[in-house]
């Protein structure tokens, strides 16, 4: 898991700041949904990413929330959900991804959170290929409860992007 933190810490931190690097490439826009690629310790990284179209409750101070499908081609992974809202999560409360009437828990560590079962990781991502809107509900570290409502809008797309530039095949 702490690989996977560093990966992601140098994703969000590249690509998300006001200074380029360089690093982080941008493979296509898809509506609300972005292809991008990196290559972290000398492995190619690719994901989908997109940020929320609605936050609630408004008034408190956050960084910025994305939920990505990552690919590495070197460890031939797939299909990896991860989310962070902008903050530190309460230990041991879930961060919960509702779609369609379903419910996944994912688990948190520190700023990140995560699916842990990978029929689960395909499954989310089979219903968000399907679906119009996601919610993401999470508590702080503080006790804050948050919810984020992406939009899924270019997901399929976007998805497909990624996946192809690591080298996934269908």
């Amino acid at each position: 898991m702490e690989f996977l933190k560093k990966i992601f810490f140098i994703i969000i931190l590249l690509t998300f700041t006001k200074v380029s690097y360089g690093q982080v490439k941008t493979d296509g826009q898809y509506k609300n949904w972005s292809a991008r690629n990196s290559l972290i310790d000398k492995q190619l990284v690719c994901f989908a990413v997109s940020s929320p179209v609605g936050q609630t409750p408004k008034n408190i101070n956050r960084a910025e929330a994305r939920l990505f499908v990552s690919f590495r081609s070197t460890d031939k992974v797939m299909n990896e959900v991860s989310v962070t809202s902008g903050y530190t999560y309460k230990p041991n409360f879930p961060v919960v991804v509702s779609i369609n009437k379903k419910e996944y828990d994912l688990e948190p560590d520190d700023n990140f959170a995560w699916l842990l079962s990978n029929a689960e990781e395909i499954e989310l991502v089979n219903s968000m290929k399907k679906g119009s809107t996601l919610k993401i509900q999470g508590v702080s570290n503080k006790g804050t409860k948050t919810e984020d409502t992406f939009s899924l809008a270019g997901f399929s797309d976007a998805y497909e992007a990624a996946k192809k530039r690591c080298n996934f095949s269908k």
